[in-house]
């Protein structure tokens, strides 16, 4: 019954003496103390045990504990172990030894910390100074060694040797570090019930400095005491035991590493149980430092990040209280550099950082200045974090430099509590001179976004600080209660990857508050930017725009509002328009940007352009529009708004053109827009609705011209300048329905009432009648013949009574049925008319009945040329690629003939020396004839070719006897009726056929 308890003792006198051993490199804060006692420690195995009362023999105890550490002591020996049953006055004969230590974790068990019970405030627990000192001089050994220790793959150690003589305790024992070689440690302490004395140094087998600590704790009122501590170091000696310390809650591969030279000075009135917080007091920690170097495994950085601090002058807290924590000052200067990926802080700089600290009339300050290196960010924004937080932003190539300074101002002393925070206020500024480049990818957008579609789902992004930008904040309670930005200007550049998109723009006036609601507004302004959409085919060049902007974000919904919006460009050109030299105002803009849609509304839209050209027109002046209604979700875009104009110049390919004022309204939705318009040029009205679609290009129009009545003084061509024709009377209306590309459903109609018309110098009046045109397979075309009557038309040589009836068929043939007119006081007539739309060739026959020469003679107002009688033609009318041709066509004299009277019809030269000509010239000044028949010839030069036989008698030749002329007339058309135009005034002549 004896041999269980002698083994419980045995193994507790051994698990004492190695805590108490391993004090200096297990445990440097409480809660680590806490943490080792409260991890659940069993014993795995236990092998060789041998008990005698002199010693207990062990060949091997295995320690773990459930969180993965692990001890294996091998060849454990304890000499007089029942002293600690039966001599507790006498523990100092005890005496343990170790063969080999070893320290090792467990791989099966994830290497992160357990809470510890510290880390419950409802918890409290109390570990005594009196009662550790007390427990130490009363049960530890009088000697303890252990001949080899392996704590971890960068650490050996021993032999250890610990002796105690009553309350003084000496410790020796050298180690080695594979990174910084071999080191020797060696403590001597001396612990009395009033005080606490140690002394502990490291010597290194190089030349580098020793590290020293000093301890003096003295027992002030019952339970506090006073304690002054100095430290002066040098890390490369004590990195091996950091890399001990840390291997019990992080993962053994971020291994952390340190070196240069540091010295602490410490004192405080700390209580007897040193884990009470609360009760610490007047706390005096200063900290000077020489290239200290620390490198750190970073999961953000996916490698070590090395830091290095050295201070100027002594870093120095005095803290009244830590719980709740009341400093009282903070003094000292120094600067911080760091790197990313294990390279030295020179080659590859993450930060360079000069700090000094202040306290003036009782408020600590700390001020800051340095630069932030974007080249070495390049890891953290390809880490595990960054893709949590902005799954689908992607961040690289980063460079360039971000500079700063600060200051933070700490609560005055006595302001501090549980409900407020330790810091009272802080200003940071981004200085001029910081220049940052990246390049941006944007993955969750679709294609048919409309961030695809300009090509800024990938870009390229520069931005430069211009004026200083500077940050404040305040704090309340356990928050910040506001920052403000102010001040700023930041110029930046943003280049489409993949497209021509490039927008450049300046933010200046800054001012942000950043509270519950986040409020910003700055003057933003964009110079010479391209903005190319890919899906709807449209670019916006050399886009200068200034505007002030506010924004509001709010948890789940920000708000943008633009104010004095105004930009000039210079072209924006899309699949079948472009707009030239536009320039926009717009008073106010109010958006609203959710996560799934975006909505803005515009009460006012002023703009003008030099020319917004198309295939059909081309549009200059002023169009405004109002009450914008816009709508974005993902795939779709919903636009609405109404349009007006008061000078708007429209131009057509036919270089028609006419200044009208315009109305309307427009809807978008998806890539389908409709609307609605009416234009108005003098008394002309048009009124419209339409419908396009944008991805499919198609579309249809339906017009209507109510009745407008012309006059002299308000013709066609006063509302609609460049036409070939001119309507000077008359009234005239339109209605249709026109599609692209052409559909079934077109039709137009047109009405013409009393209508009088001028055609360069020729004119038309009373022209009545009514048009439908229909749409058939592609083509115009009318269902049936529509009668047309024109009462006169002057060309030259005078038509009056026009009918006929007008018809257009899939052939595109315009043909005129019973056409009829009154000609040279007689008539003119045919069947069928035709002429074809697109140059083919047609035939029709015109028959010209009792055409009165007499007249003709009148009407051409020749001087050397009379004649009567009257003529029968047959005119075969060809049309075509050669225009209008006459071939084989036919006349003849109605009996009983008629006269002629030609004067003057052969020059004097060509009558000298040819008597017969002589003698014909005679005859035809006093010829009566009984036939006249002959042939006729048109061809497309215009020259009238007339083969005429003329069968009668001449007094002046002979009065029995027949003369028989053969005359050959050649005569230029168009020339003759351009002289006899130009020979009659066309405005006296058009108002006396109005009046009749």
């Amino acid at each position: 019954m004896r041999k269980p308890r002698i083994i419980i003792i045995s193994l507790a006198i051994c698990l004492a003496t190695l805590l108490i051993g391993s004090w200096w490199k297990k445990d440097i804060v409480a809660s680590q103390l806490i943490n080792l006692f409260a991890g659940e420690v069993v014993i795995q195995q236990l092998s060789g045990l041998e008990l005698s009362f002199r010693e207990v023999s062990i060949k091997q105890v295995q320690l773990k504990s459930n969180q993965g550490n692990g001890l294996v002591l091998d060849k454990v020996k304890i000499s007089y172990p029942f002293h600690i049953i039966y001599d507790r006055d006498n523990t100092q004969k005890i005496k343990l030894s170790v063969d080999k230590l070893t320290r090792y974790r467990d791989k099966e068990i994830e290497p992160t910390r357990k809470a510890t019970s510290l880390d419950s405030p409802e918890i409290e627990y109390s570990i005594s100074l009196s009662g550790m000192i007390e427990d130490i001089v009363r049960y530890m050994p009088g000697k303890i060694s252990v001949r080899e220790l392996v704590l971890s793959k960068h650490f050996t150690a021993g032999p250890l040797d610990i002796t105690r003589q009553d309350t003084t305790i000496h410790l020796n024992s050298p180690y080695k570090s594979a990174q910084f070689g071999a080191f020797y440690f060696s403590l001597q302490s001396n612990l009395t019930a009033n005080q606490i004395a140690v002394n502990a140094s490291i010597v290194s087998s190089s030349d580098a400095p020793a590290s020293q600590v000093e301890l003096n704790l003295l027992k002030g009122k019952q339970d506090q005491w006073i304690l002054n501590a100095s430290i002066n170091s040098n890390l490369m000696a004590i990195d091996p035991l950091l890399d001990v310390t840390q291997t019990q809650f992080v993962a053994s591969t971020d291994r952390l590493n340190a070196n240069g030279h540091f010295s602490v000075y410490a004192s405080s009135l700390i209580p007897d149980n040193f884990l009470s917080i609360a009760d610490y007091e007047n706390i005096v920690l200063q900290v000077e430092g020489d290239a200290l170097e620390l490198s750190v495994a970073s999961e953000i950085f996916n490698d070590n990040v090395n830091t290095q601090l050295s201070t100027q002058s002594p870093i120095e807290l005095k803290i009244k209280a830590l719980s709740p924590f009341l400093l009282e000052s903070i003094t000292g200067s120094g600067s911080i550099s760091a790197t990313s990926g294990g390279g030295r802080v020179s080659e590859s700089p993450l930060a360079n950082i000069a700090f000094e600290s202040v306290s003036q009339t009782n408020t600590p300050r700390l001020q800051v200045k340095g630069s932030i290196y974007l080249p070495a960010l390049e890891p953290a924004f390809q880490s595990s974090q960054w893709k949590t937080y902005f799954p689908s932003l992607q961040l690289t190539k980063p460079k360039g430099e971000l500079k700063f300074q600060g200051e933070a101002t700490l609560s005055p002393i006595g302001t501090h509590s549980t409900e407020k925070n330790w810091l009272d206020k802080f200003s940071l500024a981004l200085l001029p001179g910081s220049e940052l480049k990246f390049e941006t990818a944007i993955t969750d957008q679709p294609k048919e976004s409309h961030l695809h579609s300009v090509g800024l789902h990938k870009s390229q992004v520069k931005v430069n600080i211009r004026n200083k930008i500077q940050i404040e904040g305040r704090t309340a309670s356990s928050h910040l209660s506001e920052v403000i930005v102010t001040e700023g200007a930041i110029d930046s550049k943003l280049q489409a990857k993949d497209s021509t998109t490039s927008i450049y723009s300046q933010v200046s006036q800054l001012q942000c508050s950043i509270h519950k609601a986040n409020e910003c507004v700055f003057d933003l302004e964009t110079v010479n930017a391209t903005i190319a959409d890919e899906a709807l085919d449209i670019t916006l060049n050399k886009l200068d725009s200034t505007a002030r902007v506010y924004i509001q974000a709010g948890s789940n919904i920000q708000q943008l509002k633009l104010e004095q919006v105004n930009a000039t460009f210079e072209e924006l050109k899309g699949r079948d328009f472009k707009i030239d030299r536009g320039e926009f105002q717009l008073p106010q803009v109010d958006c609203k940007l959710g996560s799934q849609t975006a909505s803005c509304t515009i009460k006012q839209w002023n703009s003008q352009f030099k020319a917004f050209s198309s295939e059909y027109f081309t549009l200059s002046g002023k169009l405004d529009f109002s009450n914008i209604s816009l709508k974005a979700t993902q795939g779709n875009t919903e636009l609405s708004g109404s349009f007006a104009s008061s000078t708007l110049g429209i131009e057509t390919a036919e270089k028609y053109s006419l200044e009208a004022s315009l109305t309307g309204s427009l809807s978008l939705s998806g890539d389908k827009i409709k609307g609605q318009s009416q234009l108005r040029a003098s008394s002309l009205i048009l009124d419209s609705s339409w419908h396009h679609d944008i991805d499919l290009a198609t579309g249809t129009i339906n017009f209507s011209l109510p009745k407008v009545e012309f006059n002299s003084r308000t013709p066609l061509s006063r509302m609609v300048k460049g036409l070939p024709i001119d309507i000077i009377s008359g009234g005239i209306y339109a209605n249709g329905t026109i599609s692209w590309p052409q559909q079934a459903k077109d039709s137009v109609h047109l009405a013409l009432t009393n209508v009088a018309a001028v055609y360069g110098d020729s004119f038309a009046t009373g022209i009545e009648g009514e048009i439908q045109l229909d749409s058939d397979n592609g083509h115009w075309l009318t269902s049936k013949p529509h009668p047309l009557s024109i009462q006169s038309i002057d060309a030259g040589l005078p038509l009056n009574d026009i009918h006929f009836s007008v018809s257009l068929d899939r052939e595109q043939d315009v043909i005129l049925e019973n056409f009829t007119a009154e000609f040279l006081h007689g008539t003119l007539s045919s069947e069928a008319l035709s002429w074809n739309l697109v140059n083919k060739e047609r035939s029709s026959i015109l028959y010209a009945q009792d055409i009165s020469l007499e007249q003709l003679a009148h009407e051409t107002e020749s001087e050397n040329f009379k004649a009567s009688g009257r003529l029968n033609l047959t005119i075969p009318v060809s049309t075509g690629p050669d225009g209008i041709t006459v071939k084989n066509g036919h006349l003849q004299a109605i009996e009983p003939g008629g006269q002629l009277r030609y004067y003057g019809a052969f020059s004097p030269q060509m009558l000298s020396g040819n008597p017969q000509l002589k003698l014909i010239a005679n005859a035809l000044e006093d010829y009566n004839f009984r036939t006249l028949e002959g042939s006729m010839e048109y061809p497309p030069s215009g020259d009238l070719l007339l083969n005429l036989k003329l069968v009668g008698r001449s007094e002046s030749v002979d009065t029995e006897r027949d003369l028989i002329i053969n005359l050959n007339l050649e005569n230029n058309i168009p020339s003759m009726l351009r002289s006899l135009q130009a020979s009659r005034d066309l405005t006296e002549a058009l108002e006396k056929q109005l009046d009749q």
